[in-house]
């Protein structure tokens, strides 16, 4: 494998994998060319996947593990105060949380494959 500076990388005959590079900075002053077209830019709360760069999936992931996690821990109490909650309903839990889950995996799956195609 090659590092960032382009030179093969070996210890006792193993090649050691290297790290990705990092995402691209926004530039606060674009070229003239640039200005007035839209610069597609992901959102500060996108959760950043393990390339550095903001992912839909994981954050959509994240946010059905947190619903899916509350909707548990809530449904183990029949009040609190005033307000009261429903059993917990594995198949509408399941059927909000598992697409997500397929999608996130689906797309690490497929990025991975690709990544190891020379």
């Amino acid at each position: 494998m090659k590092n960032p500076e382009g030179v093969e990388e070996k210890h006792d005959d193993v090649s050691l994998p290297t790290h990705p590079s990092p995402p691209p900075e926004f530039d606060s002053n674009p070229p003239e060319d640039v200005i007035g077209k839209a610069i597609p830019i992901p959102p500060k709360w996108w959760i950043r996947n393990s390339h550095g760069y903001g992912s839909v999936t994981l954050t959509l992931l994240v946010i059905a593990f947190a619903v899916t996690t509350i909707s548990y821990i809530l449904s183990m109490f029949e009040k609190l105060g005033p307000v009261s909650f429903r059993q917990f309903d594995v198949g509408a839990c399941s059927a909000y949380f598992v697409p997500l889950c397929t999608l996130y995996f689906a797309r690490k799956h497929t990025q991975a494959t690709v990544e190891k195609k020379p």
